[in-house]
């Protein structure tokens, strides 16, 4: 009695393993992009709540909040840049920062290399916060802020701009640079005025802000906290992280 043996051939083998690379590199990019988004919404929701913290503990040892303190904090002499006095306060409730040489976002991004993007990849040159210097912090995030409220005539304010992951990319409006706003409540909330360049009063209408978190070439994306924050698709297409971001 003779019994089979049984068993692949080399060439059967090869094929095998030609599929599973074939699978694999279909698979790894978007396996490589979801955890760079996944990475981004952990960074994104850290950094909320660091600011809110901040502001808190801004407003229980200053005896005031970041919005009435800018209303004398901030220098409209030659002295330091605008807003300077009012952000270096509030960076203190961090855990350590360092005043950069830049006293513009876009400077900042030049000495640095670094070109700002918009959601749809296009080179943006629109910075909204431009009244400090770029302040870095301990964990690498960028922050500067805007004009002090009053000179708009509105409650709120004032706009401070970060960037999650700092230098790192992709260094683009919507994915790792969002625009917040102080509350005359002692919180800071998205940014979600219709303006890029101003103030202006925060937007309620869903309808209203995506067209300020919009792949188009035309819209800035300033106020794409307001859906990253909630996780929610601007145009009503499932999660903001995982859908809306391409």
């Amino acid at each position: 009695m003779f019994k089979k043996k049984f068993g692949f051939t080399l060439a059967e083998i090869l094929i095998t393993l030609g599929i599973i690379g074939v699978i694999a590199a279909l698979a790894i990019p978007t396996i490589n992009s979801n955890l760079r988004k996944k990475k981004l919404a952990v960074q994104f929701k850290k950094t909320y709540a660091d600011l809110n913290n901040a502001a808190q503990s801004f407003y229980q040892t200053e005896g005031y909040s970041v919005h009435d303190a800018n209303e004398y904090l901030y220098n409209d002499s030659s002295g330091d840049f605008l807003n300077d006095k009012t952000i270096d306060l509030f960076l203190s409730h961090f855990n350590g920062h360092t005043r950069t040489t830049s006293n513009h976002w876009g400077r900042y991004d030049k000495q640095n290399n670094i070109t700002q993007k918009n959601l749809n990849g296009t080179e943006s040159t629109s910075y909204p916060c431009d009244r400090s210097n770029v302040h870095l912090d301990i964990t690498g995030r960028l922050y500067a802020f805007d004009d002090k409220p009053s000179i708009y005539g509105i409650d709120f304010g004032p706009k401070i701009c970060v960037d999650i992951n700092g230098n790192a990319n992709p260094n683009r409006l919507g994915y790792d640079r969002f625009v917040f706003v102080f509350t005359n409540n002692n919180t800071i909330v998205p940014y979600t005025g219709k303006d890029w360049a101003n103030t202006n009063e925060n937007v309620t209408d869903e309808n209203i802000i995506k067209n300020y978190c919009s792949y188009s070439t035309t819209t800035p994306a300033h106020s794409c906290a307001y859906f990253a924050l909630k996780d929610k698709s601007p145009d009503g297409n499932g999660s903001y992280w995982k859908d809306f971001l391409k």
